[in-house]
Order: C-alpha cells, then structure tokens, then sequence
C-alpha cells in the first residue's frame, strides 16, 4: 500500500528517472518522496544494449535536456541489469542513507560510466556512503534484499506503471521527464490536497 507521501518510481540505468531525480533533489523534495525501484529490463531478459538506436535516441534527448539544465551527463557505453543497486539502496535504507545512496548510484552511472551492476563497485559506493563495505557485498551476495525489489515492481504493476519514471500520488500521476516548473506545480497540487510537503535541504 503506498503511503501519504507521493511514490517516484524509477530506475537506476533510466536516464530520465536521473534526470527528475535531480530535479527533485534541486526542488528540496526529494527525500519527502517514497522511492521505489522499477526495473526496466529486469533479468532474465537481456541487458539494454546502448547502442540500440532506440535507446540511443532516448539517451540523447535526456542528454540534451540535461545539458539544457546544467546537469553533468554522459552516456553509458554499458547499461548492467539495476537489481543489485536497488538491492544497495535498500540496504541503505536500513543505515538512513538511502538518499545518499540513491544519488551516489546515479552519479556512478550517468556521471563516472561505472558499471552499477558488479557487487565489488556497488560495495565501494557504499562504503563511500559511509557504510560497512563487507557488509554490504555480504548483504547483496546472498539477494537479501532481491524481494523488496520485486516487491515494488509488482507495487508498480498493481498501480498500472509500465516505465519509469513515474510520480504517483492517490489518483494522481505524472509520468516520464517533465520541467522543474511541471514537477514543482504537481507537488505543490499533491500538498495541497494531502497536506503541506515541506521543502527542506538535501541531507
């Protein structure tokens, strides 16, 4: 059941779930969001291939609008299955550094082209975070948090979420990358009707 505060589903290797994320972290309401994974090409079907021009094509329009924003972006040369990161925020989310995480991963993969995908990177950022790298590698090792993830993607299922990124509030929704000034106004008629969503600095 999702909670009083809007949804954001997203994924990890999706450009425009990077792309409103930043804009949401900008707009101070990032961490009043529920984030909840939405693997786009979850396994076992193949990995997203970069190249594809209709990947390619999307990647670039995102790109452009980042650009357009001011927002460092690259595009990946590899785009790794995004289980094992939402895995690592979830992890993080236990410590209260989920947010910390969540846009170290990002930044990883859209900014440094690291391969989000690979357990020993993945333990790295985390200890980047400030959290036990040992820990982590053992936590996603063994899939200890691979149910939350698919967890939310049935979530996503139940409430008619085909892609990412996707904001859902009660019946409300927005969906796919939209301007600061868009996301602000959504946010604003969310609060209106659910209650205020205070805006405050990034943690």
């Amino acid at each position: 059941m999702l909670s009083r505060d809007p949804t954001f589903f997203f994924d990890f290797v999706d450009p425009a779930s990077y792309l409103v994320g930043r804009i949401l972290d900008d707009l101070g309401v990032a961490s009043d969001l529920e984030w909840r994974g939405f693997e786009v090409r979850p396994p076992p079907a193949p990995m997203i291939d970069p190249d594809e021009c209709e990947w390619a094509a999307y990647q670039s329009r995102i790109g452009e609008c980042a650009e357009a924003l001011g927002v460092p972006m690259v595009a990946p040369a590899f785009v790794p299955w995004s289980r094992k990161a939402h895995e690592l925020v979830e992890f993080a989310r236990e410590k209260a550094r989920h947010d910390t995480v969540r846009r170290a991963l990002f930044r990883a993969h859209f900014v440094d082209g690291t391969d989000i995908g690979r357990v020993d990177l993945l333990a790295e950022i985390a200890v980047e975070a400030g959290l036990d790298g040992a820990e982590a590698r053992a936590a996603l090792g063994v899939d200890r948090f691979s149910a939350v993830v698919l967890a939310a993607r049935a979530l996503a299922g139940e409430r008619d979420v085909t892609g990412a990124p996707v904001l859902i509030s009660d019946v409300r929704r927005l969906e796919g990358l939209r301007s600061p000034s868009e996301l602000s106004s959504w946010l604003d008629r969310v609060a209106r009707s659910q209650g205020q969503i205070d805006r405050h600095p990034q943690e």
